[in-house]
């Protein structure tokens, strides 16, 4: 819940920034206590995703983070990455998916979850720009697929 993100990495570092359109929907904000670089997703009170971005030198289980290649991460994950052309920057720019419990839910022809219908989905996300290198990475549930923040 927010409450217990708030009691183990403290308060939004910067309440007054507009984390999303609706915050008691879903909130977008840097605990005061996280590492730089953290992001942490609420929807509905409920933790639904955290991010690296920036300059962070926090890692992911495979070791891969900000800066990172992504052909490097292709070949780590094999054939369960799933690959789509950046929303805004078109290829090669992408996003490299993967997702490690799909709830229960068939992936769609471009490996994505159906929205909202599979909380228990769980995946992790890298985010590269044209030069095939990671900016973003994030972990969490269906709510990695968003492309804006909160949608």
């Amino acid at each position: 819940t927010r409450a217990e993100v708030t009691a183990a990495l403290g308060p939004d570092a910067n309440p007054n920034a507009v984390g999303g359109p609706d915050q008691e929907a879903c909130d977008l904000f840097h605990p005061a206590n996280a590492p730089e670089g953290v992001v942490v997703m609420i929807q509905r009170n409920v933790l639904t995703r955290i991010s690296l971005q920036d300059n962070t030198t926090l890692k992911t289980d495979r070791g891969f983070g900000i800066g990172d290649g992504a052909n490097a991460i292709k070949a780590a994950y094999g054939e369960t990455a799933h690959v789509q052309p950046h929303h805004y920057l078109g290829l090669p720019a992408e996003y490299i998916t993967v997702w490690t419990n799909t709830g229960g839910a068939t992936l769609n022809e471009h490996g994505w979850l159906p929205e909202n219908t599979t909380p228990n989905a769980r995946g992790i996300r890298y985010e590269t720009n044209a030069e095939g290198v990671v900016t973003e990475i994030h972990a969490g549930g269906p709510s990695i697929q968003y492309v804006e923040g909160c949608s």
